[in-house]
């Protein structure tokens, strides 16, 4: 049997992308600090060490930007190579780096008499430079690798405890479909065969592993898919009004988010009450969120007491999206009062972030 060995690929992340502005500046700033601190280790009189200030913040700066300039360039190359040949290749680009350097500084200061002592011949003060780079490049290059490392762990750590929260969505869908289901197949055997059917097309939703973002109107597609169900449970009793903005059915949102909001709305709300009652799904953008309502009325005293729920839809989504957005998302239930009665309120708040199809692809959080 042939066997084929998996190399982990690099990924972009074991080097900070210097091709950005804000990457060059840190790095400029923090160069510029090494030679204030390397400029008043100096016993020399003033004169020297202003020299020494302005040489040497002349090429370390040189320095660092063509190392930069070098990187970014190598970024696109080394795309596809492994974690331990980015880390050779980036090492020996820097060290070619300030071989040549080197070189040209003494060269320029033997053309233009600078007046800074670099030897009469380059090898001294390129030799010596070459060593410093190599120490310094090595131990930056590690401290690199060691956070790619940690990188990698924490990201393989979400994307599993993820899993394993979406995981945890299907035996308790499955749980109350089913109870629908077996409720239904003694009464109305063929309207529980188009229940089956839209079962098995929301399991294949839910199983799809592929996206971990969808878009809100494919997500109302699956809510739909699930009312369904219910409609044919519950009849006529369940009455669904839908007040969806256009320009939010293009946003972001992690899958079967909305979905669980609404069953719990069906089951604690519209299916304990004696007449009909009236679900309210709306959405909108307030700034830079997308905020989500399900609205259902409040059962009255006489329809019993309410049956508590294990909260694992609620606490599975608050936990999902907190690692999705952090503290960005929010999901807050309450009781109010309205002009129709008390009604029960699930407000998820997320940033808004239209469909994009590679971050679409990649399952990743904007």
């Amino acid at each position: 049997m042939k066997r084929t060995q998996i190399r982990p690929q690099f990924t972009g992340s074991l080097i900070p992308n210097f091709c950005t502005g804000r990457a060059l500046a840190q790095l400029a700033l923090a160069i510029e600090m090494v030679v204030i601190v390397l400029s008043l280790a100096s016993t020399a009189g003033n004169e020297a060490m202003q020299l020494r200030f302005v040489s040497l913040s002349l090429f370390l700066q040189w320095m660092a930007l063509c190392s930069a300039a070098v990187l970014c360039a190598a970024r696109r190359f080394l795309k596809l190579a492994t974690v331990q040949l980015v880390f050779l290749v980036c090492w020996g680009l820097l060290l070619l780096v300030t071989l040549g350097l080197s070189l040209a500084a003494w060269w320029l200061d033997q053309t233009f008499g600078l007046g800074v002592p670099l030897g009469d011949t380059p090898w001294p003060f390129t030799i010596r430079n070459l060593l410093i780079s190599a120490i310094v490049s090595l131990m930056l290059l590690r401290y690199f690798w060691e956070r790619h490392q940690w990188q990698e762990q924490a990201r393989a750590e979400s994307e599993a405890r993820y899993l394993a929260l979406q995981a945890r969505i299907r035996p308790h869908f499955l749980f109350n479909s089913l109870n629908s289901l077996a409720e239904l197949i003694g009464t109305q055997p063929e309207k529980a065969e188009e229940m089956v059917v839209d079962l098995a097309d929301l399991f294949r939703v839910s199983l799809d592993a592929r996206n971990r973002l969808v878009t809100l109107r494919e997500e109302i597609e699956i809510v739909k898919g699930y009312l369904r169900i219910e409609e044919i449970r519950l009849g006529d009793k369940l009455l669904v009004n839908w007040d969806l903005a256009e320009d939010t059915l293009d946003a972001q949102l992690p899958r079967l988010v909305l979905q669980p909001l609404v069953e719990n709305a069906v089951h604690h709300g519209v299916s304990r009450l004696r007449a009909r009652g009236f679900l309210h799904v709306s959405s909108r953008r307030e700034g830079e969120y997308l905020i989500l309502d399900v609205e259902n009325p409040l059962p009255p005293p006489e329809a019993g007491p309410r049956t508590e729920g294990t909260g694992t839809a609620v606490n599975n989504i608050a936990q999902r999206i907190k690692l999705i957005y952090g503290d960005r998302a929010r999901l807050v239930m309450g009781r109010e009062n309205s002009e129709v009665g008390p009604l029960f309120r699930t407000r998820l708040r997320l940033p808004f972030v239209l469909h994009s199809s590679e971050s679409m692809e990649a399952g990743e959080a904007p």
